[in-house]
């Protein structure tokens, strides 16, 4: 018999307001205690959903009981041993994957700061009643398991487990679009909120493909996968997604999507959004299963550290792109291209040779997911950085007659279906065991160090050349450029503002380093002229290398001139292309 049981309700769209009510009866004769996390799994940052609630009230047949907060996400409820019920609103009006939003087009909500948690009795099996009064046209997806008699897509009664399920069980809800796909056997739910116009059998197609390619990685879907729900929440701006168990709540915009009346497109908007779905949909297998160790169990009241975060995301964020070029999803230029990218945000920044991708993991929740002006030149990406370890790694190995996916493999036998998760130094001892010593060593020293990575030895051992040109402006990362001059060094990040440049960032060591540009300068002129975002690089593009440009600038109040060294930019910008077409099929499965 269920012992809790939540009632969602979602009263007022226009205040973004929902109702819980949650009815229990108390384990003991112990006052019982309440509490909502403090973090969603997936998303390292303290995000205090406790925030959200108003006021608590709790009553029994007997009438009204005493709810004593204890401290930001705690209560303590005294009770008579009768069935308690406890109701309080929660504010929705969170635009990400990570919280919860409601106006009068759809609702997006996650349990994990919805409901709040009976401490003792989290392993008990749940019920979750979904209502929207005034809405009977609206439906629920979710991967929660539904009553018979509330049917598809139906608003009423779902059910889980215990509580870690509950939390990790996004809902959508509005007037849906959907259509099922099947991958292995197993039936996958496109799900897209948000009145799109969209081509949703292509698009189920397409990520058919996608999926395929993903569970080749680990040699096939999860055991305890009966069904999974890509969960598309579509509006004006945005992008994120969010891992789940069996499901994944992702946020895009409406040009992002295949458009019906234009089969033939295919836009770099849409590839990206394919990227997305294949970067949660690895994360079935390679975060949600197979994790940290010191993720068993998960304790959202507080921050929970690992190392290990180059690993889980990194490698995935290495297979999401490698999914889409060997599904045919994007060709060889376009991929590599995409690699390009990931390099030199690497490998240019300032950062790389300040903090590791282990320390980067550890510290995520203070400095990856908090970052400030100052990011370029202290925290790096363990996505990108770990992605090009995955990358070595496969080169190594691929040299070697072994494979990355091999050892992903008895990774996912180890980690995963262990169900023991991975500790500190876990993946390295089973690189040693599977390819030796000396490949192991070097990923140890990869992870744990700052030095570059050796990826001018490793890109020829999967078929790459690497050439390099000089960075034309701050958003360059890739390609093969379009000025018809030398660059000149810039190094600052910017953006347009009234009558103004707004600077945001500046790497140290840079030309605009050594001038003393500051983030939250305001250039006005250069050279005594009025300047925008492109004449700035103008009027630096006409400057002679070795001078020196005159800069005048506010900052806070003052107003100041600088002398900005013209500098000619380096050739520090590696393009890549394909050279030996053998090993580039060996590893992609495509023709160079």
């Amino acid at each position: 018999m269920t012992k809790v049981r939540y009632q969602i309700a979602l009263i007022d769209p226009v205040a973004h307001l929902v109702r819980v009510r949650l009815d229990f009866t108390p384990a003991s004769a112990d006052p019982a205690e309440l509490s909502l996390p403090a973090w969603i799994p997936g998303s390292y940052m303290v995000r205090d959903y406790a925030k959200h609630l108003q006021p608590l009230s709790a009553s029994d047949a007997k009438g009204s009981l005493r709810v004593q907060q204890l401290d930001k996400q705690r209560w303590q409820l005294a009770h008579r041993g009768l069935p308690v019920q406890v109701e309080y609103l929660v504010y929705a009006f969170d635009l990400s994957v990570r919280g919860n939003y409601l106006d009068d087009q759809l609702a997006a909500l996650n349990p994990c700061a919805l409901c709040l948690a009976v401490t003792d009795q989290t392993e008990c099996s749940l019920e979750l009643e979904i209502t929207a009064p005034g809405l009977c046209d609206w439906q629920v997806a979710t991967g929660l398991r539904r009553d018979a008699e509330t049917g598809f897509l139906g608003q009423g009664f779902y059910h889980a487990d215990h509580y870690q399920q509950l939390i990790d069980s996004p809902l959508l809800l509005g007037k849906l679009q959907c259509q099922q796909f099947d991958v292995a056997g197993v039936p996958h739910y496109m799900v897209l909120a948000g009145e799109p116009t969209a081509d949703l059998p292509r698009l189920c197609t397409d990520l058919t493909d996608v999926c395929q390619r993903q569970l080749e990685v680990f040699g096939g879907l999860p055991a305890d996968l009966t069904e999974y729900w890509f969960l598309s929440w579509v509006t004006d701006k945005g992008y994120g997604g969010l891992e789940h168990m069996n499901s994944t709540l992702l946020l895009l915009s409406h040009q992002d999507l295949p458009h019906p009346l234009r089969p033939e497109e295919s836009t770099d908007a849409y590839r990206t959004f394919l990227g997305l779905c294949s970067h949660e949909y690895f994360h079935t297998w390679w975060v949600k299963r197979a994790k940290p160790a010191q993720f068993f169990p998960y304790q959202l009241h507080a921050e929970q550290y690992t190392a290990q975060l180059w690993l889980y995301e990194g490698f995935t964020s290495y297979f999401d792109d490698l999914a889409l070029i060997r599904s045919g999803k994007i060709d060889l230029p376009q991929y590599l291209r995409l690699l390009e990218q990931n390099i030199n945000k690497v490998q240019l920044v300032p950062a790389e040779a300040v903090q590791s991708v282990a320390d980067s993991s550890f510290n995520a929740w203070t400095k990856y997911y908090k970052q400030d002006e100052n990011a370029p030149n202290a925290v790096t990406s363990y996505y990108l950085k770990g992605s090009l370890i995955a990358l070595c790694l496969q080169a190594r190995l691929q040299a070697s007659g072994l494979s990355l996916e091999a050892l992903m493999q008895r990774a996912w036998q180890a980690f995963g279906v262990s169900g023991q998760g991975s500790q500190e130094q876990g993946f390295i001892e089973l690189t040693q065991d599977y390819a030796g010593t000396a490949i192991a060593a070097e990923l140890d020293a990869w992870v744990y160090q700052t030095a570059p990575l050796p990826l001018k030895q490793c890109l020829p051992l999967l078929g790459l050349a690497a050439s390099f040109r000089a960075r034309q402006h701050s958003k360059d990362w890739s390609g093969p450029g379009t000025l018809s001059y030398p660059p000149r060094d810039w190094g600052a990040a910017t953006a347009a503002a009234t009558d103004a440049v707004l600077v945001q960032q500046v790497l140290v060591g840079s030309a605009a380093h050594q001038a003393g540009l500051m983030a939250q300068d305001l250039i006005i002129a250069a050279n005594h002229k009025k300047v925008n975002e492109t004449t700035l690089l103008q009027v630096l593009a006409d400057a002679e290398p070795g001078s020196l440009l005159s800069l005048h600038l506010f900052r806070r109040q003052r107003l100041l001139e600088l002398k900005f060294p013209v500098l000619l930019a380096k050739e520090s910008l590696m393009m890549l292309h394909a050279e030996n077409a053998e090993l580039v099929h060996n590893w992609l499965g495509v023709t160079a």
